[in-house]
């Protein structure tokens, strides 16, 4: 369904595909316990809602 709504030359998808978006796991290793308390949110996932949102916040 993606593929037919997202134009293969949107930024997004281009951004997606160029960035390997793991490093954000290696950074945060100390801040994140996987195994004690509430379930987090993925830290890729959030790290890719704070990039939108600097991308597309209007100044």
């Amino acid at each position: 369904m993606y593929n037919l709504i997202v134009p293969k030359d949107k930024l997004l998808r281009q951004l997606n595909k160029q960035v390997d978006f793991s490093f954000v796991y290696e950074e945060l290793r100390a801040n994140y316990c996987l195994d004690h308390g509430r379930n987090i949110i993925d830290p890729v996932r959030m790290f890719k809602y704070l990039l939108l949102k600097a991308i597309f916040s209007p100044t």
